[in-house]
């Protein structure tokens, strides 16, 4: 049983869905930030707006870090991490909703989802992420080694919280986080890690959950195979 605080965030992170939804397929104006690869639209701005008016709502004295307006301090200890759309430069609309809570599983559409079975590299699917400023040589480096381990197949949807929630569900069987922002990952790393993921930093050892150069992975035997290829 989801309890009414949990109800709350999943409203207003439909309500973001919503306005994302009312703009999917259109040809939407383009608001450059730090990169050419790192813009906004007005579906961004707007499904922020939705979200975070619903949670202002219900939690006043909470804090909120949000991509888009930065940082909302209420002197509180809890904090609301807010990215409105994650994968803007190719968003789509699936109409689902992942959520976890720490030590009690991850859920997607109500239903509890764990990772997959997965033992070999060769027959798994990895996904590389990175952060908007980001050397191109070492982007190509990681894809170099990718392919020589000859993994089944490597992607990179430039929509982090998508691919924990693709490797929480059992889709995809690991994940390579290279530096990506605290609000791209944090969510998708919770749900991905209480549906049984494998999680430490470059070096195997276990990290905080704001370090933002890590792997992600279905289990044991495909983490050490990761860690060999890095």
């Amino acid at each position: 049983m989801i309890n009414s605080e949990y109800q709350e965030v999943i409203k207003a992170a439909r309500l973001g869905g919503q306005v994302i939804k009312k703009y999917f397929g259109q040809n939407l104006a383009v608001k450059l930030k730090s990169t050419i690869h790192d813009f906004q639209t007005k579906a961004d701005l707007e499904s922020e707006k939705a979200v975070i008016g619903h949670l202002q709502k219900k939690f006043p004295g909470y804090n909120i870090l949000s991509e888009e307006i930065g940082y909302i301090d209420k002197n509180s200890e809890y904090t609301f991490i807010i990215d409105p759309l994650d994968g803007s430069n190719n968003f789509v609309f699936l109409d689902r909703v992942y959520w976890a809570q720490k030590g009690k599983g991850a859920y997607c559409d109500g239903k509890k989802i764990h990772v997959s079975r997965q033992s070999g590299l060769k027959d798994s699917n990895i996904a590389y992420n990175c952060g908007y400023i980001f050397s191109r040589q070492e982007y190509a480096k990681i894809f170099k080694k990718l392919q020589v381990a000859e993994i089944k197949r490597y992607l990179t949807s430039w929509s982090v919280a998508l691919d924990f929630c693709l490797l929480a569900a059992g889709r995809i069987d690991g994940i390579i986080n290279n530096k990506c922002e605290v609000y791209d990952f944090i969510a998708g790393r919770l749900i991905a890690s209480e549906a049984g993921a494998v999680i430490t930093d470059f070096k195997g050892q276990k990290d905080e959950d704001k370090n933002n150069r890590f792997i992600a992975s279905c289990g044991k035997k495909i983490h050490q195979d990761i860690l060999k290829i890095l």
